[in-house]
């Protein structure tokens, strides 16, 4: 996986392992053939650039801000292209000076961080980039632009680049049964919608387009697990008064296919309510934020066209009347945390999705708190994966974009390397993965 230029010195100087990870082992940056490696050399000072770039744009942020923001935006954007070296150097890990409510939490952890495990590159590379992510925001939260999110524009910018495939997937979903076959489309449709990952991409925008159903008929081949026939019975086996928990990914065209699954569960009786849980602060580019749920339902209800105009109007009645509701504000799906911890760190919120009838958990991070960062033996059975976290029947929804898996057949993984060496790492390969409670 050679993705980035030789930097000899930096890799000596910084213990880099010139291999991939080896298994069994946390994912970490010190593997230089790794995604992690070539994530904190590359994509995430992208990243960090291309936020300290956008505040060069002063106007929009003058008049929400005031005028004398002035100084506190280059401020800002300094911190940002300093934490960009910070990063580039493998700079330590160090603790949060602002009030945020989840800093003592976020400090706390990194105190219980061996000291030889608190830097970005040799950290697990899940609490590495979560770190960056929490870092960003408290160095805005400490300036005159507290509150700002820093990603808004990019979110709503891939919400108007998607109408085209909105309408299709509109009008080709208005009229449907209630059947495996039918859900098995939507939950496709919602896999494949987790392909427009901002994150992945550094911001560069992706355009859904073409008929999304038919795009969903001709990935069935890179589809390497799909439980959607266990997922359908513990629903349609169920009395319909339960709960089905979201784990939210992207906004977005994602977020417009998580809303066409929920509202489909709710028409057809699965369950009396869709629970919906958003990121508390801006978080891996393109995830979803309560602002942006709320935005992207008045995005939809004012479209000219009246399939999604009406559609938006529908969603909205739906959490007037509590078939859907946005979970309270939660900051452990923006900590440091792999799921398996939730029963320990945040009990309320483990008791809390023990009461669902289905939880969907959304995309690669989710993903890789639900396993952990740690390369796991891509055979290894989804449940032995999860390290007990089974709060209720739970599914994963999750085009591959890092390079860690599980539960393939065997020999599966052997054919796509022999094929791509980087196949885990394009999104072109999904999993639709389920453990029973």
């Amino acid at each position: 996986m050679a993705l980035v230029e030789d930097n000899a010195d930096f890799d000596v100087a910084n213990g880099i392992i010139d291999s991939e990870t080896p298994p069994h082992t946390d994912l970490a940056a010190q593997y230089k053939q790794s995604f992690a490696y070539y994530t904190f050399r590359v994509r995430l000072p992208s990243t960090l650039a291309t936020i300290a770039s956008s505040l060069g744009n002063k106007e929009e942020l003058l008049s929400t801000y005031g005028a004398d923001a002035a100084s506190d935006i280059d401020q800002t954007a300094a911190a940002v292209l300093q934490l960009r070296l910070n990063i580039l150097k493998n700079g330590p890990l160090e603790p949060f000076t602002d009030t945020e409510a989840d800093a003592a939490t976020w400090n706390a952890f990194l105190e219980q961080l061996g000291k030889d495990k608190r830097t970005y590159f040799s950290a697990c590379w899940l609490y590495a980039e979560c770190y960056m992510y929490r870092k960003i925001w408290s160095t805005f939260s400490l300036s005159r632009l507290a509150g700002f999110d820093y990603f808004r524009k990019q979110k709503q910018t891939a919400a108007q680049l998607s109408l085209d495939a909105m309408v299709a997937v509109a009008n080709a979903t208005r009229r449907n049964e209630r059947n495996l076959e039918t859900f098995q489309q939507l939950l496709k449709l919602n896999l494949w919608g987790n392909r427009c990952d901002l994150s992945i991409t550094s911001g560069k925008q992706v355009k859904p387009t073409g008929d999304a159903f038919a795009q969903v008929a001709e990935l069935d081949n890179n589809l390497l697990v799909d439980a959607t026939q266990a997922i359908w019975q513990s629903l349609d086996g169920s009395d319909g008064n339960g709960t089905v928990e979201i784990i939210f990914d992207n906004a977005g065209y994602e977020l417009y296919t998580d809303l066409i699954v929920a509202e489909y569960i709710i028409d057809k009786g699965l369950a009396q309510k869709v629970r919906f849980n958003a990121k508390a602060i801006p978080w891996f580019i393109s995830d979803v934020r309560a602002e942006d749920f709320h935005w992207f339902l008045e995005f939809l209800s004012g479209q000219p066209l009246p399939v999604l105009s009406e559609l938006g109007t529908k969603l909205k009645r739906f959490v007037d009347e509590g078939k859907f509701e946005l979970a309270p504000l939660e900051h452990f799906w923006t900590s440091p945390y792999e799921f398996y911890r939730m029963a320990e760190v945040q009990p309320a919120l483990h008791e809390r999705l023990s009461q669902a009838q289905l939880i969907i958990f959304k995309g690669d991070l989710n993903y890789r708190k639900l396993l952990g960062d740690y390369s796991w033996h891509d055979t290894e059975s989804f449940v032995t994966c999860l390290r007990g976290f089974q709060p209720s029947n739970l599914c994963a929804l999750r085009t591959i974009k890092a390079d860690l898996v599980c539960g393939l057949p065997t020999g599966r993984s052997e054919q796509l390397f022999a094929k791509n060496k980087e196949w885990m790492l394009t999104g072109e390969y999904g999993l639709i993965q389920f453990a029973s409670k």
